[in-house]
């Protein structure tokens, strides 16, 4: 008979060590409520994290759109807009160039310097002939060195005096001019090359060397 009131009660879910109940299981609300205040436990403070992408975590210099923003620095000759006034190589002074005249900003970049002697040396003169009076001239090179100016009547030489006398304006007479070792217009194209715009005689110091 204590053999079958044993099995009767561990049937019934009792246990002779500890009579009762069994203890209740948890509803379905009660397992969700848990879970979450779980979840909130482990789940870090996301009210502090800042977005990859949000503006505290951008480089100072990118725009929200991802355009770079204009950093003011002085302006250059360089084509852009180094102050960011919306304007391109404003305002830039002209450089001097060593020889005189100026470098220029063009598109971007300064210009070459001038050259002063394109076809004689600034200040240089040389002889030439006029018709009338003393048949003799000069010629001064213009500052530029790209030009001489006007044949202006002039005193003939001693040594050739006679032959202004004697032949005026000739061959003659320039053939006197490079004997007696001056610069000379070759007027009357004494080395017969067709060439009566250059230059006959002493010319070093009057020839462009550049």
């Amino acid at each position: 008979m204590l053999a079958v009131a044993l099995a009767l009660v561990v049937s019934c879910g009792r246990s002779p060590l500890f009579p009762g109940r069994p203890a209740p299981r948890p509803d379905a609300a009660d397992a969700a409520d848990a879970t979450a205040d779980a979840g909130a436990d482990q789940a870090p403070d996301r009210a502090t994290d800042v977005a990859p992408d949000s503006a505290a975590e951008r480089a100072p210099d990118v725009a929200r759109d991802g355009a770079p923003v204009c950093q003011p620095q002085p302006e250059v000759c360089n084509g852009r807009d180094d102050d960011c006034d919306g304007q391109v190589d404003e305002e830039q002074a002209a450089v001097p160039c060593p020889q005189g005249g100026s470098r220029y900003c063009v598109a971007g970049r300064l210009s070459e310097c001038p050259r002063r002697c394109d076809v004689c040396v600034p200040g240089g003169r040389r002889v030439c002939f006029v018709s009338f009076c003393t048949y003799w001239g000069v010629e001064d090179c213009a500052a530029d060195g790209r030009s001489f100016g006007a044949c202006k009547e002039a005193p003939v030489p001693d040594a050739c005096q006679g032959v202004a006398d004697a032949k005026k304006r000739s061959r003659e007479l320039e053939q006197c001019c490079l004997d007696r070792g001056y610069c000379c217009l070759d007027e009357f194209d004494l080395d017969n090359d067709g060439d009566t715009a250059e230059m006959l005689g002493r010319c070093e110091g009057l020839l462009c060397s550049d």
